[in-house]
């Protein structure tokens, strides 16, 4: 692989307009409001609390403080593609050069953060600097919706609160509120999940969404099973493990019902241990399983055929798994890098996978997982890197190979397009992409 070849194909695919189908971004402010809110990513606290183990709480009440705190330890994660991450952000939008990145310039450097980001016209300067036509946002059931710019912003539900906590008395009142009368019958439940897709339909929704614990498992089960764990989760009674898994079966396929009523995809997010690091910073105390499969999900795959499911993975081990499993389901699309396989060692592999193995119309390139929209460029970056990396092996090994057939730069820009701009907008339903 040239150099040279890489750094054409990256500054076309840069190029590209970025369509972001999963951020955790806020629509209602979307950008950081000074350094200290990007050094709250739970990425730049668990680097630097795992680097120097500091008891007691990071200062997240107070960017100013906790810029102060955190920049020190800054030097610890220099190697990571977190700080590379962190350095294109200065550059671009703050105008602020590595080398000036010392303890000593803290205040400056912050100073200058919420002098660029604190001006009325930093956002849309920002978003065309950037390139980005389209942010997927996730939100909750009864999240404020109402003057949602809809021409930039998709709204995305989590499901978690319907399929993993109906055991919890305030998640379940939470729900009875918001469908008007108490969570008491399987009738109940299906009709807050109806409410809900129509607000969330009528606010442009993107899709249905959960972060799933490692070996989920999904099966058929009756309604008269659900409705007896019902009863007892509004009795006060604790739920032991198995019915708890039955009703996250039986409620995955409610949520799927409502996907294919609604014709709205099911982006899965698989493979996440919740709150194994007792000592972690918020969000910092995750991990995942590496044996985690996706068997427990051939019932869904199998029983709603017209249903999408855009498939993302934690664990390295699923990362064949996945690619296996869109080489022959049709309702599976290999979705982005999620998480801890968000780094280029991951995707640089599972790049390569993808294009080999699964059909062009169907990989779905690169999600940020984003808290501010100013974390988006960098992120992508990274990835289109590795994506240009991969196409111009696959352009010089064509030349060569006994057996592959040619492919062009051309070939090549339209393999990018496609998994970054019309793979997204085509499998998701993106108006105007």
């Amino acid at each position: 692989m040239t150099s040279a070849l890489t750094a054409e194909l990256y500054r076309r695919i840069d190029a590209l307009p970025i369509v972001d189908i999963h951020t955790h971004v806020e629509w209602k402010t979307g950008t950081a409001a000074s350094i200290g809110d990007i050094l709250s990513y739970h990425y730049y606290t668990e680097l630097t609390n795992s680097a120097e183990f500091q008891e007691g709480k990071f200062p997240f009440d107070d960017p100013e403080a906790l810029t102060r705190q955190i920049l020190p330890k800054l030097r610890f994660i220099t190697n990571t593609v977190q700080y590379d991450w962190l350095m294109t952000i200065s550059r671009e939008y703050l105008g602020i050069a590595p080398s000036q990145w010392q303890p000593e310039n803290w205040k400056a450097i912050y100073d200058r953060s919420v002098e660029v980001m604190g001006r009325s016209e930093w956002r849309q300067e920002m978003i065309e600097q950037s390139k980005i036509v389209r942010v997927f946002l996730t939100n909750q059931y009864n999240d404020d919706l109402e003057g949602l710019d809809q021409s930039f912003y998709s709204p995305c539900l989590r499901t978690e609160p319907f399929i993993l906590w109906i055991d919890r008395a305030n998640e379940r009142e939470g729900l009875g509120e918001f469908l008007g009368r108490p969570i008491r019958t399987t009738d109940d439940f299906v009709a807050a999940i109806d409410k809900t897709f129509e607000k969330f339909v009528r606010h442009g929704m993107g899709y249905a969404a959960m972060s799933i614990p490692s070996n989920f498992q999904t099966y058929d089960v009756a309604v008269e099973d659900a409705q007896r764990v019902l009863d007892k989760a509004v009795s006060g009674s604790e739920l032991d493990a198995c019915e708890k898994e039955l009703w996250g079966a039986w409620a995955m396929d409610r949520m799927c019902d409502a996907c294919r009523k609604f014709d709205r995809p099911f982006h899965l997010m698989i493979g996440v241990n919740r709150d194994v690091y007792a000592h972690g910073v918020p969000m910092g105390m995750d991990l995942f399983d590496s044996v985690n499969s996706m068997a427990g999900y051939e019932h869904i795959l199998n029983k709603y055929v017209d249903v999408k499911f855009p498939t993302a993975v934690l664990a390295d081990t699923s990362g064949l798994e996945l690619t296996a499993a869109a080489w022959i389901r049709h309702n599976v699309y290999p979705s982005g890098h999620w998480w801890y396989s968000n780094q280029p060692t991951d995707i640089a592999r599972e790049v390569r996978r993808r294009i080999n193995a699964v059909p062009q119309n169907k990989i779905i390139g690169y999600f940020s997982d984003a808290y501010y929209l100013e974390f988006i460029l960098p992120k992508f970056r990274m990835y289109k890197f590795e994506l240009a990396s991969a196409l111009a092996e696959r352009m010089e090994r064509s030349l060569v190979h006994p057996n592959m057939e040619p492919f062009s730069l051309d070939d090549a820009m339209i393999l990018a397009e496609q998994m970054l701009v019309k793979n997204p907008a085509e499998i998701i339903g993106i108006p105007g992409i």
